[in-house]
């Protein structure tokens, strides 16, 4: 029942951080570019016993939507990477309205799609000082939202990874813990 609410709490944060944005015009093809922050987030989780839902990230790449010009297809711009290098998160350390910086980075003016993070390993730490390792299936998650990037100003998402409705326990009967990302946009105001 615990883990479940800590899977929850993680997927909560990641979604709430793709729902942020607004589509405009597609892609814009000038070369302008604008400034993406991408923010994590976790909703309020009930687990008296666990001190922590460690999750490490080790991309978090954004997707243009495609573009219908005068050509036949449409058209799909290449993703943009915005995290290159493993980046550790306390999940319970990111509720009541609370955020971090999941990563930021110039990125072509234009709309978007999607996000993806791509997750590296995840822990439990109780809170007698113990842990338990989550096995990540799978280790990516795609968030759809649609946002558009603007020139010169800061353009901001939030993502609610809900750690409780993230962390399964095996049904198998190992008792092994299973983290199945769900995460979510939030809308920002």
């Amino acid at each position: 029942m615990k883990t479940r609410a800590i899977a929850r709490c993680l997927l909560s944060i990641v979604a709430a951080l793709l729902l942020c944005g607004c589509s405009q015009s597609a892609h814009d093809s000038s070369g302008r570019m604008g400034t993406l922050n991408v923010r994590l987030t976790d909703a309020p989780l009930p687990l008296s016993n666990v001190k922590s839902v460690m999750v490490t990230l080790t991309g978090v790449i954004v997707y243009p939507r495609e573009t219908v010009e005068s050509m036949p297809l449409p058209t799909e711009p290449p993703p943009i990477t915005l995290l290159h290098f493993p980046a550790t998160f306390d999940l319970l350390t990111l509720t009541g309205g609370a955020t971090a910086l999941l990563a930021s980075g110039e990125v072509p003016v234009g709309d978007y799609s999607r996000i993806r993070l791509q997750i590296s390993s995840a822990m439990l730490i109780y809170m007698d000082g113990t842990s338990a390792d989550l096995k990540c299936e799978p280790n990516k998650v795609d968030v759809p939202i649609q946002f558009h990037v603007s020139a010169g100003t800061g353009n901001t998402l939030v993502l609610d990874f809900d750690a409780g409705a993230s962390v399964k326990v095996n049904e198998t009967g190992m008792g092994d813990l299973i983290l199945r990302p769900v995460v979510t946009p939030v809308p920002v105001h």
